[in-house]
């Protein structure tokens, strides 16, 4: 049971990070939205970020995870960017 909540951990931590490059993704791209839509897209992602250890209690938490960072992906294009990656803002 235990290495099972450390496992659950580890990839709650790793979620949560993806998370946090995405809201800083988003920051930058701050002028290119209108303030009510980055306000709405930023309340969405801080409540994902808190709310990661509830979200990797539910029983498919990964998949549920895995979604919502590809949908905040659509979003912020962090991870289909052609920019190499040593030049992204993290």
């Amino acid at each position: 049971m235990e290495a099972e909540e450390s496992k659950r951990k580890r990839i709650a931590d790793f979620y949560k990070e993806e998370f946090l490059r995405h809201r800083c993704r988003l920051e930058c791209q701050r002028p290119f939205f209108q303030e009510k839509t980055y306000e709405e897209i930023e309340s969405v992602l801080n409540r994902i970020i808190d709310e990661m250890d509830r979200i990797c209690e539910v029983e498919n938490f990964e998949e549920l995870a895995s979604h919502l960072l590809h949908r905040i992906d659509v979003v912020t294009n962090l991870s289909s960017s052609k920019v190499d990656p040593i030049y992204r803002i993290h």
